[in-house]
């Protein structure tokens, strides 16, 4: 929904707390990379790398002012360069709570690319204490385009508040706050609050968010009850887009391994030239009597092999693509970094396969078909690997495919939580009016309660017939 810049003047919309939203409002910010999951289980540790997390919870000014004793007791970083070398900004503007949240985890991580206006925001405010940048967010007309676009739209005759008397006296309402790792310790970043807060360091080989998990444990045992928690994660779209590139790959290595094996056929012995080596590689193992029988590794030992060089014309397989995909295991979540763990356990598990009265000198023929290690491949080991890589492609694409579908999601819901019906309401009862059909439509509503009020007086005068019946 366009929203025009003469109109933000009215103030900043309040944002709902939902995982689609803050996804896609950080694409209108231009972030890219980066999503937003909902939190359902803060026990259940956390698959691959978090840049922070979002916390909800009801703010009640009442209680907050009895907490006077709690706030003493925060542990906040006064010192001036230590707070102005982080991104800390006051809630200068009402509303923006959401948008500054957002905005605490982005530009205190350096592995985000945030766009151009991010970047600039961030160059801008770099050493200014946090009330100049909260009003550095508030005057930044990019920031509230964005933000207003995705509130639902405000009644046109909203309700008088008491004059004088804040808003939060009166009714509650939610506030988001941030918890981001900065220099090794974790903070909690809430624009409400004069101050950054350290909760301190988390323990050697311990990861941030189990610091994280145990304050925001303690902090829900003290009251706050209604919460919702989000976190800013790496877009899995492109963990599974690199992920689904390295498997294919992969694949094609191994077929061309494959096929190169039946290409290398005529190099075989004279005695077995009609022997396919997808065959030998399932046929029984021989005997220990026979000594004219090829062994499965040995059906391909023209192709690259210890002793023999390969054929002419024939280059070897090119090398698989290893090291990033094992970079891309740590966006992906638990249950689909399982298929690549056994493809790994696969290369390594894999032995050459010989007669138990192979020589010294038929084990050196053995056929190695290198993929990334210096490990043999016989042609029945490649058919299982392939199966296992194919196996991790129909995975990976169907994960891709969820999270695809999931983006759109958020865009259609996006569309009807701020589209406003104002308009087709009055343009719908105005047609029924002018069709006559709208007063009909209104008795007939208003017949069920005229009837409950006319059977009302009938039920108090029967007992007193039926009284005087008796007498």
């Amino acid at each position: 929904m366009p929203v025009d810049l003469n109109r933000l003047a009215d103030g900043w919309l309040e944002l709902e707390s939902d995982p689609g939203l803050f996804t896609l409002l950080l694409e209108d910010f231009g972030v890219k990379g980066v999503q937003v999951d909902e939190i359902y289980d803060l026990q259940k540790s956390i698959e691959g790398p978090v840049y922070g997390f979002i916390f909800l919870f009801k703010w009640i000014e009442e209680r907050r002012s009895r907490r006077k004793v709690v706030v003493q007791e925060e542990k906040f970083v006064e010192k001036e360069e230590i707070v102005n070398s982080i991104f800390f900004a006051h809630q200068i503007v009402p509303n923006s709570c959401a948008t500054h949240s957002l905005l605490s985890i982005l530009l205190n991580c350096s592995k985000i690319y945030l766009g151009s206006t991010l970047t600039r925001l961030k160059e801008y405010t770099r050493n200014m204490d946090p009330e100049n940048k909260g009003y550095a967010i508030g005057n930044t007309p990019e920031l509230a385009r964005a933000h207003n676009t995705h509130a639902k739209p405000e009644p046109r005759q909203p309700q008088e508040k008491p004059h004088g008397v804040p808003m939060g006296r009166t009714m509650e309402a939610f506030h988001f706050v941030s918890y981001v790792p900065i220099d090794g310790r974790l903070y909690e970043l809430d624009g409400l609050k004069p101050y950054p807060i350290d909760h301190g360091p988390w323990l050697p080989g311990e990861d941030w968010t189990d610091k994280f998990r145990m304050v925001i444990t303690e902090r829900l045992g003290g009251g706050d009850i209604r919460f919702n928690l989000m976190a800013v994660v790496p877009d899995r779209r492109q963990a599974y887009e690199q992920k689904l590139r390295t498997l294919k790959t992969n694949r094609g290595i191994v077929l061309e391994a494959l096929q190169q094996m039946v290409r290398d056929q005529p190099a075989l012995d004279g005695h077995n030239y009609a022997k396919s080596p997808l065959m030998e590689a399932h046929s029984p193992a021989p005997s220990s009597g026979s000594s004219s029988t090829d062994t499965a590794s040995e059906v391909g030992s023209a192709f690259n092999s210890p002793v023999r060089g390969s054929p002419p014309g024939v280059s070897p397989p090119p090398q698989p693509i290893t090291s990033s995909q094992q970079q891309q295991q740590q966006t992906l979540p638990h249950q689909h970094q399982q298929p690549a763990v056994q493809q790994a356990t696969a290369h390594h598990s894999v032995a050459p396969q010989s007669s138990g009265t192979a020589s010294s000198g038929e084990i050196d023929r053995l056929v190695v078909v290198r993929l990334g290690e210096e490990h043999p491949f016989a042609p029945h080991d490649l058919l299982a690997l392939l199966k296992t890589v194919e196996a991790e492609i129909n995975a990976c694409e169907g994960a891709l495919k969820d999270e695809v579908d999931k983006r759109r999601k958020y865009v259609v819901d996006d569309c009807r939580r701020t589209h406003n019906y104002d308009q087709f309401i009055c343009t719908f009862l105005s047609m029924l009016a002018e069709q006559g059909k709208l007063a009909d439509l209104v008795e007939q509503q208003l017949q069920p309660k005229r009837r409950i009020l006319a059977k009302q007086p009938d039920r108090k005068r029967r007992p007193a017939t039926k009284a005087k019946r008796r007498r």
